[in-house]
């Protein structure tokens, strides 16, 4: 099987799937991810790192072909693309495709978005794209799991661009050659390490490969040539643990990968979820020692509580072990922050993933009360937490499966309120929930163009 070229095998299947091809439950399942997608991108579209890159392109402004999310300036299509990715990934709040740890929709999307509204591209066509660029990612991040993560790479980053160049690629009707074509010079643009995580720079890769994706299908459509099997290649180049037929898995009936797709309740990394769920069950159940939302951030909160020991997954301290995070983009890559803010607050949304919150003196003297204890055999959606009171109690609060993992999905009620949460202040409750509405019916729009209309202020 040596000389089988997995890359054309995933080309050729793509290019000539249809919309009729794909199940329902695949169809619903890509609505979700758009919307979750959309609500993380109008969340945080006016600040941190998207609006550093608005303000870059502001200063060098031209055409003004497409849309930004949550702004009513717009920008070129490649301009609007990068912002756009970078705001849906911003708070590390995007879906994950937990056997990569990919967040595989808003590289994809982000390209996708403008492409279609230059375009006048109907509802089915996008989601049919949106769906190919999402399995093309997940593909090429199966093959080179678990060991391109673990060592270092940013899966998301790495994979994106051919996420991005296979809906593109798809939405412009490349036949199966321009197509590969399209993901070999993807494999060329490959980009991304985890030592970024906390900075600005961990969103660029998000944006920077929808860009990329963008390009490299315009030049396979104009006859711009790669090598064969470009995936494979690629794949041996950044991984020890190489599978090459997982790139091609969905060719042989592998099963769609959007279904393994998850969606987060809180504004961090997914492994610090089950530490969170345990530490509100924490705060629901000993009112004594943990004060109400309303009660505010003061020290005398946390002082009934003497100790707290942790016991995660290795993953949830390989990727998220930041003690004392000093912004809010690092805050999501702490899990003591995570504890913290849950039991002093009773609540994990956005503002307590934020800058003022880093340095909330409640919560940065409870993190100083957590101790930290790796289980091998832990799974990466289950934690527990054991808590020690000043006055000898102990309680423990353990968690099998966290909210989202895909034993507890998140369901579509809930992602409509998390989508209200983090769009309505940008574009007001009412057209929240026509672009809620409209999602849902994506299939039926006829032009994208007005749909994406609905994501500006009005």
């Amino acid at each position: 099987m040596a000389d089988v070229d997995h890359t054309f095998l995933l080309a050729e299947f793509l290019s000539g799937l249809t919309y009729e091809d794909l199940p329902s439950e695949v169809i619903q399942q890509a609505k979700k991810s758009i919307l979750n997608a959309l609500g993380c991108g109008l969340g945080y579209a006016q600040h941190g790192p998207a609006e550093k890159a608005f303000l870059l392109i502001q200063n060098g402004r031209s055409c003004e072909d497409a849309t930004i999310l949550g702004r009513r300036q717009r920008a070129s299509v490649e301009n609007a693309i990068l912002i756009n990715g970078i705001a849906m990934t911003t708070a590390d709040y995007d879906d994950t495709h937990l056997k990569t740890v990919i967040h595989p929709s808003g590289t994809s999307l982000a390209a996708l978005l403008s492409w279609a509204e230059v375009n006048h591209m109907a509802g089915k066509d996008f989601l049919l794209a949106f769906i190919c660029g999402v399995e093309a990612q997940c593909a090429v991040g199966n093959a080179v799991s678990p060991a391109h993560y673990r060592d270092g790479w940013h899966i998301t980053g790495t994979t994106g661009t051919f996420g991005a160049a296979a809906c593109i690629a798809k939405a412009m009707k490349l036949d199966a050659n321009q197509f590969a074509a399209a993901l070999g010079h993807s494999a060329s643009m490959a980009a991304g390490i985890r030592a970024m995580f906390g900075t600005d720079t961990k969103t660029l890769h998000m944006g920077r490969g929808a860009q990329n994706g963008l390009l490299v299908a315009e030049l396979a459509s104009h006859g711009f040539a790669s090598c064969s099997r470009a995936i494979e290649s690629w794949a041996r180049l950044v991984s020890t643990t190489v599978n090459e037929d997982a790139s091609s898995a969905l060719t042989r009936g592998g099963g769609y990968q959007i279904l393994e797709n998850t969606f987060k309740p809180y504004p961090c990394g997914i492994v610090i979820h089950p530490l969170i769920d345990a530490a509100l069950e924490a705060h629901r159940a000993a009112g004594e020692y943990s004060a109400s939302t309303s009660a505010g951030g003061s020290a005398e909160k946390v002082t009934g509580i003497e100790k707290i020991n942790a016991t995660v997954s290795p993953q949830c301290v390989r990727l998220c072990s930041v003690r004392h995070p000093t912004t809010g983009l690092e805050t999501i890559f702490s899990l003591y922050h995570g504890i913290a803010v849950a039991l002093v607050h009773g609540q994990a949304g956005p503002a307590q993933f934020s800058d003022p919150a880093c340095k909330d003196q409640a919560n940065k003297q409870l993190r100083d009360k957590i101790e930290v204890q790796i289980d091998e055999n832990l799974a990466e959606d289950s934690a527990s937490l054991e808590i020690l009171f000043a006055d000898g109690q102990e309680r423990t609060f353990h968690v099998e499966h966290a909210i989202g993992s895909l034993a507890r999905p998140m369901t579509s009620e809930q992602l409509e309120d998390k989508f209200v949460d983090l769009a309505s202040g940008v574009l007001g409750r009412r057209q929240a929930d026509q672009v809620i509405e409209r999602c849902w019916s994506l299939n039926r729009v006829p032009d994208m163009q007005d749909f994406i209309a609905l994501l500006v202020p009005s």
